[in-house]
C-alpha cells in the first residue's frame, strides 16, 4: 500500500507561518500535510505531479467574494481553495449541489436596509439568529448601494458583537454613501465594536479628496483599531446593479456615484450612453463563465433585462488601490489585514495575477503576498488547519507559475480542483458555526458534500483586541 496519497515533487514550497522556503516534496494523506521533505520516495506515493519550476503557497483564502452563478468555477481558476460569500446567505447552500467545483466556502447574510425607523434590538436579533441558522457565520450590513440609517447600522454592528456573530459593512449610511466619510463614520460607529470592514480600497476613489490624500486620512482612521479587521482588492473595477427603480434612479446608490464619476447624467439616458461608450459594463454570461459587454450589445443585454443587470465601472483608481494593499504600520503589520477580490461571478478575480506584479514590482514580497492571500485570511475565519503547510495541516495548496504571474493550479484537501485552467473538482465544503450546524449538515448529507464547523469568537474580529 502507498505510504502517501499524492506527493507534489520538486516544486519550491513557501510558508511564512512555519518559515519554509525551498524546494520540497509534500506528502499528502487523507487530505493532510504529512510530509515536507527535500525527498520522498515516489514509489511511496499513490499519485505523483511534478511541480518543478512552480512555487507551492497555502491555498488562497479570498475573504471577499460574490458567490453566484458560475462564481466557483472563476475563482478556482484564479487558485482560490476557500472563500467568504459576503451576503448571499443560504442561497450558497441552496446552489452548492449544482455549483459546488470542490471548495470551501463560508458565508454571511445580508440585514437590512432599515433606512427609516430604528429596528429594535429584538428584530435585529431575530434576523442575526435567522442568518445563523441558516448557515452563516454572521452578517453583512450592505451600506453603500440600499444604506440604512446610522443608528440602525450602529444597532446590528452591536447586536452582532453581542451575539458573537461575524458582522462586515459594505460602509455608507443615508448620512454619507460609499466613500471616505462612510469610512471614517463605519470607525465611529463600530466605537469599541468589533468590524470588519470590507473592501477599504473601494472608499478611498478620489469622491472627496485628491485619492492619495483620500488613502493617508482613510487608513490613518483604521490603523491599529484592534476592533476591526479588513480587506482591500486590486482590481480597477467595482461591482454593482444597472437597475432603474419607479424614480427614474439606480437602486443602488453606488451607481450613481459611478455615473457622476464618469461624467454621465444619473438617469436612464445617462447609463445608455455610460454602457455604450465603455464605462458602464454589462455583465452577460458566455461559454459557462461571466464575461462583460460594452456598447450596443451592453446596451441591448441591459433593456432586455429590464435594467437588472449586474454591472462593473473602471472607478478605482491604481494608486490608491495598490497602496492599500501594501501600506503597513510602524510596527511592521500591514495596516489592512488581507488582500481579497470582491470577485467571484464579477471578473476581477485579479488577487494573485495584480498581487504577483507587486511581488515582481518588490511592493510586496512573496512572503508577504501569501501572508495577505492566505495566512492572514485563515485567522479571520478560524480555519486553523490552513494558511499555512505544517505536518497536519489541510492539504490545500495554490501552486504559482511566477514566470506568467498567475496560478497553475487549484488543490483542496489533497485533490486537484483546478490545473493549468481546467475544472476537475465537484462538490466542496460549507463552513459553517455551532447555530447552523443542524441546517448545513441536513443538506451535505442529503446532497453529498461535506461541512466544517468553526466558532465565531476565535476569529481575528474578536480576538484581534487581544493581540492575535
Amino acid at each position: 500500500m502507498a505510504k502517501y496519497q499524492l506527493v507534489l515533487h520538486g516544486g519550491r514550497v513557501v510558508d511564512p507561518l512555519n518559515k519554509i522556503d525551498g524546494v520540497y516534496d509534500v506528502g499528502v494523506v487523507d487530505g493532510k500535510v504529512a510530509e515536507v521533505t527535500p525527498a520522498l520516495s515516489g514509489a511511496e506515493a499513490k499519485e505523483i505531479i511534478d511541480l518543478h519550476g512552480y512555487t507551492l503557497m497555502p491555498g488562497v483564502i479570498d475573504t471577499h467574494t460574490h458567490i453566484r452563478g458560475p462564481a466557483q468555477r472563476m475563482i478556482a481558476k484564479v487558485g482560490v481553495c476557500t472563500a467568504l460569500d459576503m451576503g448571499a446567505g443560504e442561497q450558497v447552500v441552496q446552489e452548492f449541489p449544482e455549483r459546488g467545483v470542490g471548495l470551501n466556502i463560508v458565508y454571511l447574510k445580508t440585514v437590512g436596509p432599515w433606512a427609516g425607523e430604528i429596528p429594535s434590538e429584538t428584530e435585529v436579533a431575530k434576523h442575526i439568529d435567522q442568518a445563523m441558522t441558516g448557515g452563516a457565520i454572521g452578517v453583512k450590513i450592505v451600506g453603500g448601494h440600499n444604506p440604512s440609517t446610522p443608528a440602525a447600522t450602529a444597532r446590528i454592528i452591536e447586536m452582532a458583537n453581542r451575539t458573537k456573530a461575524y458582522v462586515a459593512f459594505h460602509v455608507g449610511t443615508t448620512e454619507t454613501g460609499s466613500h471616505l466619510k462612510g469610512l471614517l463614520e463605519a470607525v465611529e460607529l463600530a466605537g469599541e465594536n468589533s468590524l470588519h470592514i470590507a473592501h477599504v480600497n473601494s472608499y478611498l476613489r478620489g469622491l472627496i479628496k485628491d485619492p492619495l490624500d483620500e488613502v493617508r486620512e482613510g487608513l490613518a482612521a483604521i490603523e491599529g483599531k484592534k476592533n476591526l479587521v479588513h480587506e482591500s482588492y486590486l482590481a480597477i473595477i467595482n461591482g454593482t446593479g444597472g437597475r432603474f427603480g419607479p424614480d427614474g434612479l439606480p437602486t443602488s446608490h453606488v451607481t450613481r456615484l459611478n455615473l457622476k464619476m464618469g461624467g454621465y447624467s444619473v438617469d436612464m439616458k445617462g447609463m445608455e450612453q455610460a454602457i455604450f461608450d465603455g464605462w458602464g459594463m454589462v455583465q452577460g454570461l458566455e461559454g459557462g463563465e461571466t464575461v462583460m459587454l460594452t456598447g450596443q450589445a451592453g446596451v441591448d443585454l441591459w433593456k432586455a433585462r429590464n435594467t437588472n443587470v449586474s454591472m462593473s465601472f473602471p472607478v478605482n483608481q491604481p494608486q490608491a488601490t495598490f497602496l492599500t494593499a501594501v501600506r503597513k504600520q510602524k510596527n511592521g503589520k500591514f495596516v489592512v489585514d488581507a488582500i481579497s477580490t470582491d470577485g467571484g461571478s464579477t471578473p476581477r478575480n485579479v488577487a494573485v495575477e495584480h498581487g504577483l506584479a507587486l511581488v515582481r514590482y518588490k511592493a510586496l514580497t512573496l512572503n508577504e503576498f501569501i501572508w495577505k492571500l492566505s495566512t492572514a485570511g485563515a485567522s479571520m475565519l478560524d480555519l486553523k488547519d490552513k494558511g499555512h503547510l505544517g505536518v497536519g495541516a489541510d492539504a490545500d495548496i495554490t501552486v504559482l507559475d511566477l514566470e506568467r504571474g498567475k496560478a497553475a493550479m487549484t488543490i483542496v484537501g489533497g485533490k486537484v480542483v483546478m490545473a493549468h485552467g481546467v475544472i476537475y473538482g465537484k462538490g466542496g465544503t460549507i463552513v459553517t458555526t455551532p447555530r447552523g450546524e443542524a441546517y448545513v449538515k441536513a443538506a451535505a448529507e442529503a446532497n453529498g458534500f461535506k461541512y466544517q464547523v468553526v466558532h465565531p469568537e476565535e476569529m481575528l474580529i474578536y480576538t484581534k483586541r487581544q493581540g492575535a
